[in-house]
């Protein structure tokens, strides 16, 4: 059976982006940037302008940029996506929280500590008001906001966020957790300087 045009593309699309990944994760950033971007001008082509998967295709290569350090870069593409997803889902949307999250990040990389926060506070209510109370999406946003006031020496603020994230994680993650132990060892640093 023969495919359609447009199927093929969206299916060939879809492994560019999976390859992209995997040498995302191996921390192979040019490679992976070179599938990422190859996938995006697939989906550009066979695609409505607007279409979600364009979104994430852009939300890739930003992931590249500030793995890489190419903060302003990063910035542009997590922008782009962040305007496409406002324009494709509802206002509450995870994905859009996610973008919110990783605008965050980039300022906290670049030292804009203020912008970062605003970002990451934006994120988390968003997810406050769409997902359970102890939802680990929800856990994840809180060390971050965390780490911000850590970085602006704000260590009792930093040892609120960090308790309110473990109280989550211990909840449903086991005691051995990669993501649980972090944040027990990051809180254990600051509460030496409250």
């Amino acid at each position: 059976m023969m495919m359609s045009k447009p199927v093929s593309e969206t299916v060939s699309a879809r492994v560019l982006n999976n390859i992209g990944g995997v040498y995302n994760s191996k921390g192979e950033y040019d490679r992976a940037l070179d599938y990422y971007s190859k996938c995006l001008k697939m989906r550009e082509k066979c695609l409505p302008s607007d279409h979600p998967h364009i979104a994430r295709s852009l939300n890739n290569i930003g992931n590249i940029y500030n793995s890489k350090g190419e903060y302003d870069r990063a910035l542009d593409y997590y922008s782009k996506c962040l305007k496409m997803r406002e324009k494709c889902f509802p206002s509450d949307h995870p994905d859009i929280a996610t973008s919110l999250n990783n605008i965050g990040l980039v300022y906290d990389n670049k030292g804009e500590y203020d912008r970062a926060l605003d970002y990451y506070s934006k994120c988390l209510k968003m997810r406050e008001k769409c997902l359970p109370s102890d939802h680990l999406h929800i856990a994840s946003s809180l060390p971050a906001i965390g780490n911000v006031y850590n970085n602006r020496g704000e260590y009792d603020r930093t040892v609120k966020w960090f308790e309110r994230c473990l109280k989550i994680r211990k909840k449903l993650l086991p005691a051995d957790h990669p993501e649980l132990v972090s944040v027990e060892k990051k809180l254990s640093k600051v509460k030496k300087f409250v």
